[in-house]
């Protein structure tokens, strides 16, 4: 009797441990991980229509409704560009952002 219930014993420790990693992590800590990829994420949250929100990229992979998706990146619409006066996109672009650098043309 004293075997069986020392080995119920040590079955439930064990038991223990493996449910306990199971559970969800705490909210601050899901804030940390959301947080993680954007170095913008203790300013003001991006929103959809921000330049710097992005919805959809090349992979197809939707941002949930009302949300961005956690990628780096920018966003000009058509609008933007042909607002800009310019001929070129590549010019456009540069005037639009100057860390956009051009160069070629072939």
């Amino acid at each position: 009797m004293v075997s069986k219930s020392l080995l119920i014993l040590v079955m439930t420790l064990g038991v223990a441990p493996i449910a306990m990693a199971q559970e969800n992590p705490a909210p601050a800590a899901q804030s940390t991980l959301q947080g993680a990829g954007n170095p913008n994420a203790s300013q003001s949250p991006l929103k959809p229509g921000n330049r710097n929100c992005l919805q959809s990229t090349g992979s197809l992979i939707p941002a949930k409704q009302g949300t961005c998706l956690p990628v780096a990146g920018r966003s000009y619409s058509r609008q933007d560009i042909l607002n800009t006066g310019q001929v070129d996109t590549g010019r456009a672009l540069e005037q639009l952002d100057p860390s956009i650098t051009v160069r070629g043309g072939h």
